[in-house]
């Protein structure tokens, strides 16, 4: 009897030592899901209203990036608003357009919304914000004119060029052959908002377009040469050039078979370039009052604000870029505080991610609290044989 004993109380005790394992495994879960705090944070949804595609990019407020956009939504966190957000500025997403939009996924889309305060309330509940715009890819503005500087497209176009081991007597080439290749249309205009571009390769098989048209085929087509080459495209009111820094040369390539170039020097260097622009719009007939807006290559964008912003621009240059903007934006999101997005975001019309809750705690641990269940049924049954043996045994000696 007592060895009986003895054997039960040994299973008794593994019985015991197995729930307690289970429990101190099971335990801080539950802890975590009891304690943890909802995220104060609202979702913003960016799409395109003509074809319901959604987009994804990188979230701006004015010039500083605070977050990335994945199928359409982006979370802001109360932190994130409190730190980045600036409602004096605007809101813009820039991005790369994406499969849903067909022939023109490789575009890319810079668009802009007037900035707003957000009450704190909206933070405490489900607040979804949408942001519609409609898409033109073919008529770029800001960053979008990265995307119509495409050096892979146009390649082969190289093959037509007799080329040397010497950079600057290769790109008057390349220019010479575009010259040869494109014919001059109608000219365009920075405030037209019907322009057209077309791309590098509908200008070379076309064998036609206006001055967008040409720069953008031509900058391809030198970075296609030598993709490291510090060359960009400017864009003035009424006309738009290349323009590239090699060694110590400041050059001019435009329509026309112009070439126009300059050794500069470091002692009057702003001086020799703003002689050098009055030069080339003399010759071009560019008026003198017209400024730069923009300059931007494959993957940069620069924005002139003030009149002699092109000239202290190009006396600053240095080299081209190595990384993609997409790079660069990537590791700027890296130092931003913002709440991790999930591997995989489903469309939803809520924006606060759903708090932890016990009964997610059961789905996702309901295994474990099915053997721990198991276990606590066996060691009842036990102790109830147990306790009913204890009261034969008690009658027993009794009598």
């Amino acid at each position: 009897m007592r060895k009986k004993r003895k054997i039960e109380a040994i299973v008794l005790g593994i019985i015991l030592a197995l729930i307690i394992l289970i429990l101190l495994s099971v335990l801080p879960r539950l802890v975590g899901y009891i304690t943890k705090v909802p995220v104060k944070q609202i979702e913003f949804y960016f799409y395109d209203e003509n074809t319901n595609c959604s987009l994804d990019g990188y979230v701006f407020s004015g010039n500083e990036v605070i977050g990335g956009v994945q199928e359409g939504y982006f979370n802001l966190t109360y932190e994130n608003y409190l730190q980045n957000f600036n409602i004096q500025e605007n809101i813009s997403l820039f991005g790369r357009l994406g499969s849903c939009f067909q022939e023109n996924s490789e575009f890319l889309f810079d668009k802009y919304w007037r900035a707003f305060e957000i009450e704190d309330y909206y933070f405490k509940g489900d607040s979804l914000f949408k942001f519609k715009t409609s898409i033109n890819p073919n008529n770029p503005a800001r960053r979008e004119l990265m995307g119509f500087i495409q050096p892979g497209k146009v390649y082969s176009g190289l093959a037509n060029v007799e080329l040397t081991e010497d950079t600057l007597e290769d790109l008057s080439k390349i220019n010479q052959y575009l010259n040869s290749k494109i014919n001059y249309t109608k000219d365009w205009d920075f405030r037209n908002r019907t322009n057209y571009w077309q791309t590098p390769l509908e200008t070379l098989e076309r064998g036609q377009g206006d001055c967008e048209d040409f720069s953008a085929a031509l900058l391809s087509l030198f970075l296609a040469y030598n993709s490291s080459l510090n060359c960009y495209n400017i864009v003035f009111s009424s006309h738009v050039t290349t323009f590239c820094k090699i060694e110590d040369y400041y050059i001019y390539y435009d329509q026309g078979k112009t070439e126009l170039k300059k050794q500069i020097s470091t002692t009057s260097m702003k001086a020799e370039l703003k002689n050098l622009k009055e030069e080339y719009f003399e010759y071009y007939g560019i008026n003198d009052s017209e400024r730069a807006y923009y300059a931007f290559n494959d993957n940069s964008f620069i924005e002139f604000i003030s009149e002699d912003g092109l000239i202290d621009w190009q006396a600053s240059l240095q080299k081209k870029q190595d990384k993609s903007i997409f790079e660069r934006l990537d590791a700027q999101l890296s130092n931003i505080n913002i709440t991790e997005q999930p591997e995989e975001m489903e469309l939803r019309t809520s924006s606060v991610s759903e708090a932890k809750t016990l009964k997610g705690f059961f789905q996702e641990n309901y295994k474990i609290l099915i053997l721990l269940a198991a276990i606590a049924v066996i060691l009842i049954v036990v102790l109830v044989k147990l306790r009913k043996k204890g009261i034969k045994n008690s009658l027993s000696i009794r009598r």
